[in-house]
């Protein structure tokens, strides 16, 4: 066995390349998931010029997948501290600690793509705590809030507003309980994660502690 391998395969480093592999996770992910988004977004609603097209393209992919990586890294160093704190053994809520830290510092400022991203992670923090058998209920029978009769045409300035984005503070205390929460409920009840999210956090956090050699360390995943 060569030095590199005993050395990728020493016990006592294994917590500080887990982090290393999961920034790599990170940002591969992120460019797995944001570039065909982005591509296929610009193609059918963009009117810029190609330039920009592809301008937009490369940011919002290299936006998303460092963020992914930093969060991954921040929530790793967070795990690792905290148990080494608590003299190597890692409480119940470390996880949340962990994530909300990360959320708040890596997606706690109002960005288009943060708000996906916080918006999908919500979400699916919000149905984990739905029961798991579906019971019928008796739907509403008028919408809340609605417009006043007559109600507008559909092609009407009035029934399509503008967007407006929410306010700096709230979202930031959103992107943080909701990262704080669905790291949590990954790690101590992750049979009610959306299998969607699931196979995704899978591979950022649960697949990026093992690796057999340099190339399954920073180049394929397995």
């Amino acid at each position: 066995m060569s030095a590199m391998q005993q050395f990728l395969m020493n016990p006592a480093n294994q917590e500080w390349l887990a982090i290393l592999k999961g920034a790599r996770n990170g940002l591969v992910y992120g460019v797995k998931i944001r570039f065909p988004h982005a591509l296929v977004m610009t193609l059918l609603f963009s009117h810029k010029p190609w330039p920009a097209k592809i301008k937009g393209i490369f940011s919002a992919t290299r936006t998303h997948a460092l963020n992914l990586c930093k969060f991954v890294t921040i929530y790793k160093l967070m795990l690792l501290l905290q148990k080494r704190l608590n003299g190597g053994k890692e409480r119940d809520l470390d996880t949340f600690v962990a994530g909300g830290l990360g959320g708040w510092y890596v997606f706690g400022e109002r960005t288009p793509i943060n708000e996906q991203i916080v918006l999908y992670v919500m979400s699916r923090v919000i149905l984990s705590f739905l029961p798991r058998l579906y019971q019928p209920s008796k739907p509403p029978t008028t919408p809340v809030s609605p417009l006043s009769h007559p109600l507008p045409p559909l092609t009407s300035i009035q029934a399509n507003p503008k967007p407006i984005p929410p306010a700096n503070l709230p979202f930031t205390v959103v992107s943080t309980l909701s990262w704080a929460a669905v790291m949590y409920l990954f790690r101590h009840r992750g049979e009610r994660i959306q299998p969607g999210m699931g196979n995704s956090m899978r591979y950022l956090y649960h697949d990026s502690e093992a690796w057999t050699s340099l190339k399954t360390l920073l180049w394929h995943n397995k």
